[in-house]
């Protein structure tokens, strides 16, 4: 099964790191960090702790009744919920980081600019997302169809291969789902599915934001 990306410009580049080489995004170290868990979580199969750095390329898993929050520059950060597997690697606006399976939280406050103005890019099996400055949710329902919800911002998404592509701006929550079937993926609306404003509230706490629900954060 082709792979496609999900670029959501969602986790992070580190405000300040230069993202552009010779018109290609440079891979520069990002310092991130584990800075809540609960339950059973490894980063790169070695059980993890509150404080514990995450390194760009890593692989990270949360376990049943499990989740994780992963921070960047203070302003950016990630909620992973249980079960859920991502391979971290928000310096490479090329290939992005990878979520193979289960459910992201994200609040980014402080991300450079990239190609096309993302700052972060994320993949799944059928979608690519790149965002900036936005509150987004993204769920792996199965091996062919991803959820995504723009809480609050902007995201462009396609299929990796820039079909089925979607440009969503949402002051209050805009969700759609890829689906992939005989070998093309297609994007229809959806509910709000997954989470809620508390939900999205409590991430943006951690990191000192509150979401202005009235107004389009760019």
């Amino acid at each position: 099964m082709r792979r496609a990306c999900v670029a959501v410009a969602a986790f992070l580049l580190v405000a300040g790191i230069p993202v552009l080489a010779a018109g290609k995004a440079e891979a520069v170290p990002a310092r991130a960090s584990m800075s809540y868990l609960e339950g059973e979580v490894t980063v790169d199969t070695k059980a993890s702790a509150i404080g514990d750095l995450v390194a760009l390329g890593a692989t990270v898993k949360t376990a049943a009744q499990s989740l994780c929050e992963i921070v960047f520059n203070a302003k950016n950060l990630i909620r992973m919920s249980e079960n859920t597997t991502l391979v971290f690697n928000p310096a490479n606006l090329q290939s992005g980081s990878e979520l193979k399976q289960g459910s992201l939280a994200l609040v980014l406050k402080g991300l450079s600019a990239g190609p096309g103005g993302t700052g972060f890019v994320v993949r799944t099996q059928n979608a690519v997302a790149g965002v900036r400055g936005t509150s987004f949710f993204m769920k792996v329902e199965d091996s062919n169809t991803t959820y995504v919800c723009c809480c609050n911002g902007a995201i462009h998404l396609d299929d990796g291969a820039g079909n089925a592509a979607r440009d969503i701006e949402a002051s209050h929550h805009k969700a759609v789902r890829f689906t992939r079937s005989e070998g093309a993926v297609t994007v229809a609306e959806a509910p709000l599915l997954f989470h809620t404003d508390a939900d999205m509230e409590a991430v943006a706490a951690k990191v000192g934001a509150t979401i202005d629900w009235s107004a389009v954060d760019r």
